[in-house]
């Protein structure tokens, strides 16, 4: 892509693209030339709630930075309780995963390089927004076989104490 992207600002709680998905899409790869993604910093993720099952993504660089809240990340075999102001890089083909595991809510903005990891994020928010009991984990595959593959399930929150 990488053709020339107007500017343009949003206002506290607005979104550029994909309404009603979370993350919440800040820049998408229309906005950017392709060039990346940013998301988040809206909405949060509610207290004990697990994020997205463990996963790889094939040819996209993300990273996560905290503005509220603790988030507990995975990476690899490791898990790292990131605080307010803390940032973490998640290089493509590292297994990674995320998690609020304590009992306040957690609110962090996101980028994905190269940029269209936000068409995935949508059709997951679809999906879980009409879901009646626990995600098909088939389903799940699917949804991202654009953009990575699912290697092991979600950070269970209830074996996390803190």
């Amino acid at each position: 892509m990488n053709e020339r992207a107007a500017p343009y600002v949003l206002a506290a709680g607005e979104v550029r693209s994909h309404p009603g998905t979370f993350p919440a899409i800040k820049a998408g790869a229309a906005d950017t030339g392709g060039l990346l993604t940013v998301y988040g910093g809206g909405g949060a993720l509610g207290p004990r709630t697990a994020g997205p099952p463990l996963h790889v993504h094939y040819e996209t660089d993300e990273c996560l930075y905290v503005i509220d809240g603790h988030l507990l990340i995975q990476v690899g075999e490791e898990h790292h309780d990131l605080g307010p102001g803390c940032f973490a890089w998640l290089p493509r083909q590292i297994p990674h995963t995320y998690a609020n595991a304590s009992d306040s809510p957690v609110r962090a903005i996101g980028m994905a390089v190269p940029g269209g990891i936000e068409e995935s994020f949508a059709a997951q928010s679809a999906y879980f927004a009409q879901l009646q009991g626990p995600p098909d984990p088939e389903r799940l595959v699917a949804i991202w076989a654009g953009h990575g593959r699912i290697v092991g399930p979600p950070i269970e929150v209830d074996a996390v104490r803190r």
